[in-house]
Formats: C-alpha cells, sequence, structure tokens
C-alpha cells in the first residue's frame, strides 16, 4: 500500500486539502482509521519538495489546497501500470490499488486486467509444488482472481464504482469568544 502514490492518484481528480485527501483514502479503501492524517501531511510535503504537487490555493474558508504537477500525474500512472504480485503486502497492495482506482475512474480496468494477468501467472506458475508457501501463494491467487471477477460482475461493473470526491468540511472547533473591550 502506498499513501503516497494515494494521494497522487486523489489529486489526479481534483485539488483537495490535506484532511479531504485523508478522507477519500480511508472512505476508497479498507484503511478507515488506521491512516494518520499528520503522514498525509507530512507526505504531501515530502511530494511537494519532489515537485509532484504544488500548492493550488485556498479553499472560500481558508483551507491550503494541492494539486498535482504533470510529473505527479506520470507518477500516479505508472504507479496504477505497476501489477505485480511477487511481493509479501501483494494482496494489500491489491485491494488498495483497485480500490482507489476503481472508486475514482482511474484506468480501472487497465489495472484490473494487470492484476488478473499477474495472479494467473502466479498461479499457473505454482502448480506442481506441494510446498506449505507455494499452496498459500495459490489460495491467495485464487481469491484474487475471484475477488477481481467479483468487481466486475457488479452491477454497472467497475464503471458502477466510481463516484466524485466529496468536499466535507472539517469540523472544527469552537472559535473563542472575542476579547472583553
Amino acid at each position: 500500500m502506498s499513501i503516497r502514490a494515494g494521494i497522487l492518484l486523489v489529486l489526479c481528480e481534483a485539488d483537495a486539502y490535506g484532511l479531504q485527501i485523508h478522507g477519500e483514502l480511508e472512505d476508497r479503501t479498507d484503511r478507515r482509521g488506521r491512516i494518520n492524517v499528520g503522514q498525509i501531511y507530512s507526505t504531501l510535503d515530502r511530494l511537494s519538495t519532489a515537485g509532484l504537487v504544488q500548492a493550488s490555493g485556498a479553499t472560500d474558508d481558508g483551507l491550503p489546497l494541492y494539486g498535482i504537477t504533470p510529473e505527479g500525474r506520470r507518477a500516479a500512472r505508472d504507479w496504477l501500470a505497476d501489477t505485480g504480485v511477487d511481493s509479501a503486502s501483494a494482496w494489500s497492495d491489491l485491494t488498495f490499488k483497485v480500490q482507489l482506482a476503481t472508486s475514482l475512474g482511474a484506468g480501472a480496468e487497465v489495472v484490473v486486467d494487470g492484476y488478473r494477468r499477474s495472479w494467473a501467472r502466479s498461479l499457473h506458475e505454482s502448480v506442481g509444488d506441494p510446498s506449505p508457501a507455494v499452496l498459500a501463494r495459490q489460495r491467495l491467487a485464487e481469491a484474487a482472481l475471484g475477488w477481481l471477477s467479483d468487481l466486475e460482475a457488479l452491477p454497472g461493473g467497475l464503471e458502477g464504482l466510481v463516484r466524485p470526491l466529496r468536499n466535507e468540511r472539517p469540523r472544527r472547533g469552537r472559535r473563542p469568544a472575542p476579547a472583553p473591550e
């Protein structure tokens, strides 16, 4: 799972402020309550330094907006195109990336097809090896392929999963009362 790439993908849809990005990532993936909002802001700072995001003004109520640069857009596309399954985090990478791509409409078909090919290849390559690790990998590949098929079989298919960014404002505490004169 890449918070960095997830931020870039959200910003490919529209300029957003930090807490909005945090909410979008949590709502669109299975990470609810597990993404630290401070991580979002520190990652935005690093992405800005790297030239992948930039300041793009502020909301009406003064929240700083971030926008994506052309380099950031390329980095997001490259991340989506990487559908390899040869890492220990293959399942969480799959679910994070597919949930974001399908909910944002960001090349979801390409991502799902790429993962389908990778998981099918992984399943085929492990046939005939009875070791526990390989058997576990086979079951994981079967589950991944089944989940991808289930998504496509939903009413409306992958297109039916797309939803716009929310524009909710963060709840803020009470403002201090003006000082008595």
